[in-house]
């Protein structure tokens, strides 16, 4: 709806600009407008600089093919011909239509003097002015991927606790599927409003929720292995205790500006205490304990992973997403 509101808009004002400069075929700047506005904010920028470039290649071969052929019908067939040939390779493609029909008016008035290709200059400038102008207003986007964060780090707590009362009680009353199947759409969701947003930001930084929705992302295939595990666990030994209880307190903590150091300082200390345990008495135990062992494994590749994001972030990174309002 947002898209349409402002096609409608920002035909109408390009149009309303053109005919106040007084300027000739001012409906086409409307409908340059129109072909601008794309669904990001990069998107219509990167469409515009093509149009520019394109207008360039467009003026010369008209002016040439003109003035070889005359301005008849059959010339405008070759400069079409001639100019997607040169457009194509150039990935100038989308620029086409918008500078084919530019290139009608020199047909139309059977001349290309300066005035004129000032003229078209201008129509080209005003509509794609406007289309950038407009899709700079996009709304709403830093509070749409906040909720999903928030929603997604729900989801993480909610796992993580049903594995510690798992692992601590050795029962496995509730199959963790539907769980695993919320989270991982909430994470389909947030790559794309992470893309989203990078397609709507200019600045260096705003590469930060893709990368963030990355780490979750490693974050969650190394839960489910742990979910794997943890259906093995039957918790008749007090290691599973402290397995348990570690979980729980990650689950507890499990946050953004978490950047997991003390986390995985508790979990040394916890394979501290494991080591120094007596050794297993009976069979059972053993593959227990390995078991154990091998979900902390897990825990601190997850943890790990949490550490690593949070120290590849510039301090503009941390000052704006950690500290401010974005």
């Amino acid at each position: 709806m947002l898209k349409l509101i402002k096609i409608a808009v920002g035909s109408v004002a390009a149009i309303f600009i053109a005919d106040m400069l007084g300027l000739g075929y001012g409906t086409a700047a409307g409908i340059i407008t129109l072909l601008t506005i794309q669904d990001t904010s990069r998107e219509t920028i990167v469409i515009s600089g093509k149009r520019i470039a394109a207008f360039l290649l467009a003026t010369v071969l008209s002016y040439v093919i003109f003035h070889l052929f005359g301005y008849h019908v059959f010339s405008y067939g070759i400069f079409l011909f001639l100019f997607i040939a040169g457009c194509i390779p150039l990935g100038l493609g989308e620029a086409v239509s918008v500078n084919a029909v530019l290139a009608t008016h020199y047909l139309l008035e059977k001349g290309m003097p300066l005035s004129l290709i000032w003229n078209e200059t201008l129509l080209l400038l005003i509509g794609t002015g406007t289309g950038m102008l407009l899709n700079l207003f996009m709304p709403g986007k830093g509070r749409e991927i906040r909720a999903m964060q928030h929603t997604l780090e729900e989801d993480f707590r909610i796992v993580l606790l049903r594995l510690s009362e798992s692992i601590g009680k050795g029962q496995q009353t509730e199959r963790r599927d539907s769980l695993f199947d919320k989270l991982q759409t909430d994470l389909a969701d947030g790559s794309k409003q992470a893309f989203a947003y990078m397609n709507n930001t200019f600045f260096q930084e705003s590469k930060y929720f893709i990368e963030y929705m990355n780490m979750r992302e490693q974050q969650a295939v190394v839960l489910k292995d742990i979910d794997k595990k943890a259906g093995s666990v039957r918790a008749v030994f007090p290691q599973a205790d402290q397995v348990a209880e570690l979980i729980c307190e990650t689950a507890a903590t499990f946050g953004e500006s978490n950047n997991a150091r003390e986390l995985i300082a508790r979990l040394d200390e916890v394979l501290r205490q494991m080591k120094d345990s007596p050794l297993p008495a009976t069979r059972e135990e053993f593959e227990e304990r390995a078991v154990l062992y091998g979900i902390l494994m897990d825990l601190e590749y997850f943890l790990q992973l949490k550490k690593e994001f949070a120290d590849s972030l510039t301090e503009e990174q941390v000052r704006r997403y950690w500290q401010g309002d974005v």
